[in-house]
């Protein structure tokens, strides 16, 4: 039920970031990896073709069941093992598979690493069982499943997962419709009472259908603000001519605006039932314990033959098809499919190991010939893992100057390559390091278990993954080559363009202001003296934060303190070079995962004049060493299956690392050698500097990119770190860096003196200690790193300046509030006022006061969040959704006097109790990975929070009183200053107060 923005092509969902953590936003592994094949990021996408049935309000007016009433469950039914076939077992690696008397399938695998348990039920419905007329119905239906039961009115499914502490979410797919809560062990019972209440109980009412109706018009609207995902529509419908695969699962405009609320409730009624539906849960539970739980809320549900229409299937096709999409936009988009076979069809792990070898990372085809060359910014090539024969797809974005002939050719000169020439036994080895390595990686995470097991069920057999890599290990290159040259064939092709319209997208310079003066003119207050050298200091006042504090060189914080299971202690070491190691150990997984930061690198260290370049130099490392060239790197990490990267954001150098624990010396000598010996070669700057002008020439059409910009350039001063050039002001920097500029800053800031390392795994201190000391002890310490400051930005004057930038073929605006934050992380308000946020736009999304009045009450907007981003400094607090351009004006109205009416009346004792109980609650299910830990252990030392934050950071939280909130409401909340950004078609009341009208 959660998407921030992007393109709908793959299910997933998303966590709401409050200061303390990142977006999380969990994508399918990577091509190889036995789960969904999308490399894109998104939140579920429904949809499903149902046959109506005449008469089918009576026929399901008697399957009543009742979560809240035990007495229809008979808790002593006998629990069965399912009729399989011999050669499918029914207990395998841990997984076991149960079905109780009504034909309710249930998954479970006992994972005791953490305190967490996973739980989700699939069901047998995707867009793939609607037809015309009904299309997005599953996924409209799957929304309304959080819209109440006969028990549950609506919000109350939300409130009561939220208050619980539970990660939840749902998603819709092509062939299947799931939900899913992640939460405390001791708390599977409220997913069990939840799911089984609404797998008969959902009441459908008429008013909640029509405004959700309307929220998922704005998801649709979203999607089709990215060219890319209306070219892949297009591509699709053509691709298909009868199959419903040929309909995304959002669905039709028209179709969502037009089907009843009793159509949608008969394909419920109809869909929904326990013999048509699979229960995974994985993670720390008691097999038998779990299992009468299950049969005791489940097991009283009636079950129903459900009614389904006949598939056509899709007819071979007999010639190329061709499609063109032109609308406003920046650089052209070229996708090729090709029809392939459906799941478990032998040749299918072929497919993926030919989609590794073309597109997966930089030791890839695509990205030596098609992006190092300057030709695409970026190139894929994917499938969906569909149940039914699906579409193997081909994809690339123009780098400026180049045109969609050019990139066809370019793909299709990689489809004869391949077809023409066996790939290498390095090739090949590559791909399948990759998928072990993926496999091994997915136990990591409870909830990736669970999701492989409900997808692969889902798909056809849950078992699939299981022997994933066995038979992945089978596949030779003549495979590779032999289903290139059956399935990538002409006549087997559908090749789809999107051609911008010249002059259609206008982003890219200052935002049109009210009362700013001529386009152009835009005032963000002072500026700031800029230095005088590349690599000075640009913006300081004060240091936040010390280095190193003292303390003991190991901790042990097991005791069963830790939110992690399987942990046997915590060491904390401080080398002579300054460099601060933390490790955790976590022998649960032979995996394992690095954070780590530089705090004197960060982009607060930019030359006022050369913005932008500490994350320029920050990518240039893993472009070439003294000793290593970018394929050697790239090759050294991938032919492993580890990952490595550092990147740069305002305040600091970000490292991340990710490693079976037997290739933990690999990993840190590449990432030591990228750290410390950097030749930053010309060709290779010049190629950098390529991707990153295409990169920003793309986001002048991106509406979220452009209100950002608009947004902190309005909020802070010319100069400040927080402060976004615009797109012409970073293309500018961008031009003119020179290896003297990234060399200089290199020299300036890159030193172990302020460097965080985190180890969270399958390690002991002692052996990881030795080998940090082994390949960064002897990096010379400077001794002169200046430490972060940032400046404090005072809150402007009111009235709220709206600043309107137009867009034209935007069926979405985007739209942020705000002004300067007033709270950093070090801040004692600081956990008053993440409680604050939480009650009025945070805590999961759905149960705030802006989801539940601009989404649920009014169905204005598909998702609204609030956040302060308190960190080092106090960065802004801002409010963002996204709407229909007839819409922005009543949503702007109401998330006001929302923030109005929550500093003038405060909060109630309920809402803080259920924000703290969210907020402690969802702690233990955040820190079930090892790089979650891992991320955490870092914060607390980048804030100095203590070694023993994760065990006492749920006491601060629950010691927030509703007094101690409410004060915090009347500091911190100002609806009536700061900025109102709005980017896309829009021509509302904003833009009339707006010189120009905003265009």
């Amino acid at each position: 039920m959660c998407n921030r923005g992007g393109a709908f092509r793959a299910p997933t969902e998303c966590q709401i970031p409050n200061a303390e953590f990142l977006i999380a936003k969990r994508a399918p592994p990577r091509k190889v990896i036995p789960m969904s094949r999308t490399t894109s990021d998104v939140t579920h996408r429904s949809a499903w073709p149902l046959l109506l049935l005449v008469g089918a309000g009576s026929f399901f007016a008697s399957i009543e069941h009742a979560a809240a009433s035990p007495e229809t469950a008979d808790p002593g039914a006998a629990v069965s093992a399912p009729a399989t076939a011999s050669e499918k077992p029914s207990y395998l690696n841990g997984i076991r598979e149960t079905t109780l008397p009504n034909g309710l399938t249930v998954l479970t695998k006992e994972v005791h690493t953490a305190p967490v348990v996973f739980f989700s039920v699939y069901y047998r419905v995707g867009s793939v069982d609607e037809e015309v007329g009904q299309t997005g119905m599953s996924h409209l239906m799957e929304h309304m499943m959080f819209k109440g039961t006969k028990t549950r009115g609506p919000g109350v499914i939300s409130g009561t997962l939220q208050n619980n502490g539970a990660s939840f979410n749902a998603s819709t797919w092509f062939d299947r419709t799931e939900y899913h809560e992640t939460l405390a062990s001791d708390r599977l019972d409220i997913a069990m009472q939840i799911e089984s209440d609404r797998m008969v109980n959902s009441v459908y009412d008429e008013k909640q259908h029509q405004k959700e109706m309307t929220v998922v018009r704005s998801e649709y609207e979203a999607g089709e603000n990215n060219p890319s995902v209306v070219l892949g529509k297009a591509v699709r419908l053509a691709a298909y001519q009868v199959h419903p695969y040929r309909w995304e699962t959002i669905g039709f405009r028209s179709d969502i605006e037009h089907f009843t609320r009793d159509e949608m409730y008969a394909y419920y009624k109809n869909y929904y039932t326990p013999n048509n539906a699979v229960v995974v849960i994985v993670g720390d539970f008691d097999t038998p314990r779990a299992l009468a739980m299950v049969n005791k809320y489940f097991g009283g549900i009636k079950p129903h033959a459900v009614q389904t229409h006949f598939l056509t299937p899709e007819s071979a096709q007999e010639g190329e098809r061709r499609v063109t999409v032109r609308r406003a936009g920046t650089l052209p988009d070229v996708q090729i499919v090709y029809h392939m076979p459906a799941f478990g069809d032998p040749d299918r792990y072929a497919i993926d190991v030919l989609e590794t070898v073309l597109s997966a990372g930089r030791t890839s085809r695509f990205f030596s010939d098609l992006v190092q060359t300057g030709l695409a910014s970026s190139a894929d090539a994917g499938d969906f893992g569909l149940r039914f024969p699906d579409l193997l797809t081909l994809s690339a974005s123009a780098q400026p100057g180049h045109t969609a002939p050019e990139l066809e050719k370019a793909l299709l000169t990689e489809v004869e390559r391949i077809q023409n020439e066996p790939i290498s036994q390095e090739e090949l080895t590559r791909a399948l390091n990759e998928a072990e390595a993926g496999y091994i990686f997915g136990k990591d995470s409870v909830d990736l278990q669970g999701w492989e097991l409900g997808e692969n069920a889902m798909r056809g057999d849950w078992r699939y993954g299981e022997t994933y890599v066995e038979n992945l290990r089978k596949v030779q290159a003549a495979d590779v080559q032999r289903v290139a040259r059956q399935y990538m064939v002409e006549r087997n092709r559908t090749v789809g363009y999107f051609e911008p319209i010249v002059g259609g997208a206008t982003g890219g310079g200052r935002s049109v202001s009210a009362g700013s003066g001529p386009m152009g003119a835009h005032t963000a207050g002072p500026a700031v003296q800029a230095p005088s050298a590349v690599g000075g200091p640009s913006y300081f006042t004060g240091p936040i934060g010390a280095a190193n504090a003292e303390f003991p060189s190991t901790t042990d914080l097991s005791a069963g303190q830790n939110a992690v299971g399987s942990v046997q202690h915590l060491a904390h070491f401080v080398l002579d070079n300054g460099l601060t190691v933390i490790v955790q150990e976590n022998h649960a997984n032979p995996t394992i995962s690095m954070s780590g930061a530089l705090l004197s690198a960060g982009g607060v260290f930019d030359p006022q004049s050369k913005r932008g370049l500490a994350r320029f130099t920050a990518g240039l490392l893993s472009r070439g060493t003294h000793s290593r060239s970018l394929l050697d790197i790239a090759r050294t990490l991938e032919g492993v299956g580890a990952s490595a990267g550092v990147s740069a954001s305002e305040e600091y150098v970000s490292l991340q690392g990710r490693m079976l624990s037997r290739d933990a010396p690999t990993v840190l000598d590449v990432l030591s050698d990228e750290l410390r010996n950097p030749s930053f070669p010309e060709a290779e700057i010049e190629k950098a500097r390529t991707q990153t002008l295409s990169g920003l020439e793309r986001e002048k059409e991106d509406t979220g990119a452009l209100a950002q910009i608009a947004f902190t350039d309005a909020l802070f001063p010319a100069g400040h770190p927080y402060a976004s050039p615009t797109l012409d002001d970073q293309e500018a920097a961008t031009r003119s860096f020179t290896r003297d500029d990234v060399a200089s800053f290199y020299e300036g800031h890159y030193a172990p003196d302020r460097m965080i390392l985190t180890i969270v795994g399958d390690i002991t201190p002692s052996v990881a200690l030795d080998l940090v000391k082994k390949y960064f002890g002897d990096w010379t310490r400077k001794g002169n790193t200046q430490p972060v400051m940032i400046a404090d930005t005072p809150l402007p004057s009111g009235p709220v300046k709206p600043i309107v930038e137009y867009l034209p073929d935007k069926a979405q605006v985007n739209v942020l509030f705000g002004y300067p934050g007033q709270v950093k992380r070090s801040d004692p308000d600081f956990y008053r006022v993440i409680v604050l946020d939480t009650i009025l736009g945070g805590g999961g999304g759905l149960s705030s006061r802006l989801a539940l009045s601009v989404r649920d009450r009014l169905g204005l907007v598909y998702g609204i969040y609030a956040s302060d981003s308190a960190s080092l400094g106090a960065g802004p607090f801002e409010i963002e959704f996204g709407a229909n351009p007839a819409n922005a004006d009543q949503a702007i109205a109401e998330m006001l006097q929302q923030v109005a009416l929550l500093r003038d009346n405060g909060a109630t004792k309920t809402e803080v109790q259920h924000a703290v109980d969210y907020l402690t609650g969802s702690y233990p299910v955040t820190l079930s990975t090892n790089g979650a830990v891992a991320g955490q252990l870092l914060i607390a030392q980048i804030y100095n929070l203590g070694l023993d934050y994760i065990q006492k950071r749920d006491s601060y939280y629950r010691a927030v009183t509703l007094d101690q909130v409410n004060e915090a409401a009347r500091k911190y909340l100002n609806p009536g200053i700061g900025a109102l950004v709005i980017v896309g078609t829009y021509t509302g009341q904003y833009a009339a107060k707006a010189p120009g009208g905003g265009q």
